[in-house]
């Protein structure tokens, strides 16, 4: 895996993806500073590290990041500060209590894109199918056995490469995106600000997103409960809305 940091430093970069797949797309630069990487990239890699699991060199994450919040956007370094004055006075335990309290017990927390789209349906197969594909195209896979759509990895493929086609794929996941920072927002969840930070690099939604967001918001994601036991991948179980 190439161990280049988007801030410079080794310790910054996450270990979601890995290098080797397909025929990748036209080469892409991958930055050697914050500087080249640009505030959008930084941002993106930054949030892939809070948005994982925590990791033994967590405490080192953390403050490698607090020392690039100048090189991003003033919004999305405010939103940033926010959560790492959180986690630097929590002691590790206790963030990965809360981290799997959060994200691994609640459907309307899950870090996998495509459940808020298709949900637990036979579509969903074919929505990963789709994200593992762009990986290869641009020279990437998934680490540690994750699903293609898992949020941290997409996070670190768009950091790591700036392409266009790794930005689709958080925009078009966008309402998803939105669930995702509502449902942290009414558990007063610290992670709630890094989704408002990831979200403050993206388009502004428009009057489409606007209303599926609205419409997962009240129905949820898509069920379906034919044939479900044939799925190629797990169904969250005992786990609240």
């Amino acid at each position: 895996m190439t161990q280049t940091a988007l801030a410079g430093r080794q310790d910054i970069s996450n270990k979601t993806i890995s290098e080797g797949g397909g025929e990748s797309l036209p080469p892409y630069k991958e930055a050697l500073n914050s500087q080249d990487a640009g505030p959008t990239r930084t941002a993106h890699m930054c949030v892939s590290v809070l948005l994982d699991y925590p990791g033994e060199d967590y405490d080192q994450d953390l403050s490698v990041i607090a020392l690039e919040l100048e090189n991003l956007d003033d919004k999305v370094a405010a939103e940033l500060a926010e959560y790492l004055s959180w986690a630097q006075k929590t002691d590790v335990g206790d963030i990965e209590k809360a981290y799997v309290d959060t994200f691994d017990k609640r459907r309307k927390c899950a870090l996998h894109l495509t459940y808020y789209s298709t949900g637990d349906t036979r579509l969903r197969g074919g929505a990963l199918v789709t994200f593992g594909q762009a990986f290869e195209a641009m020279g990437w896979r998934i680490e540690g056995g994750e699903l293609p759509d898992y949020l941290p990895a997409v996070c670190e493929l768009a950091a790591r490469t700036g392409d266009e086609l790794a930005l689709h794929l958080l925009n078009v996941h966008r309402e998803g995106l939105e669930v995702l920072r509502a449902a942290l927002e009414s558990l007063n969840s610290p992670w709630a600000a890094v989704m408002r930070a990831l979200i403050l690099t993206l388009p502004p939604l428009d009057e489409r997103a606007k209303d599926a967001y609205q419409r997962l918001i009240m129905k949820g994601p898509p069920a379906e409960m034919v044939g479900i036991t044939d799925l190629p991948f797990p169904m969250m179980s005992g786990v609240e809305s």
